[in-house]
């Protein structure tokens, strides 16, 4: 398969992944609420505490500048990003300085434990297709959330600043990065069916997050 056929091949599992997401569901019901938010920053900030270390590792492992070149840019705008969580967090009653950093909730507990394994075991093409997979996902579900809650009372604004700051679409770096270190592990020898299998293990992750978000 070339890259532009896996990418296409993972449009299904994107729709399936953003369909009759229960907080979305919430928002366009008016019953979104301040704790929901709250919930979607610490899960938020918790993730990220493991994403910050996966993507280190994907760049020191896959140290050729097709690979590095995206993981190093996902870190760094994970990094700034959670500046604007820090910002927020007051917004939903959390201080900023001390958001925990490890989720009490297991489900949770066990996503984040989970994003640590790409760091170790995936292969460039394997990881750039599921982070191309997750911000496809993320990015739509947050977008959907934000145009049915904007208008709602008791909102927090912040967290909604935060949440827009991804844009309803993975940025064109990612876009087009992740075409380019698919070719380049492909040619590797990388295996396409491993490489989709991969990206559609995101499933298996997006349940215990939103549950934990919606209040278990």
């Amino acid at each position: 398969m070339k890259p532009e056929q896996l990418v296409e091949a993972m449009k299904p599992d994107v729709e399936r992944f953003v369909s009759d997401n229960r907080i979305v569901e919430l928002a366009r019901s008016g019953q979104i609420g301040p704790e929901h938010f709250r919930r979607i920053l610490l899960a938020e900030y918790q993730c990220q505490e493991a994403e910050l270390s996966t993507y280190a590792l994907l760049v020191a492992r896959h140290r050729h500048e097709t690979p590095a070149t995206m993981f190093s840019f996902i870190q760094h705008t994970i990094a700034t990003a959670r500046g604007l969580l820090r910002e927020a967090a007051p917004s939903v009653d959390v201080p900023g300085p001390d958001i925990p950093p490890v989720p009490v909730d297991q489900g949770l507990f066990r996503v984040v434990r989970d994003l640590t394994w790409m760091g170790t075991q995936a292969g460039p093409a394997e990881a750039a297709l599921y982070l191309h997979t997750d911000l496809s996902t993320w990015c739509t579900l947050f977008s959907r959330i934000i145009e049915a809650s904007r208008e709602l009372p008791d909102v927090p604004v912040p967290v909604l600043t935060y949440m827009e700051s991804w844009g309803d679409r993975p940025p064109p770096e990612v876009a087009e990065g992740t075409l380019e270190v698919l070719e380049y592990g492909l040619a590797q020898g990388e295996e396409p069916a491993r490489v989709l299998h991969t990206a559609r293990q995101l499933g298996t992750l997006l349940d215990p997050y939103w549950s934990y978000v919606a209040g278990g």
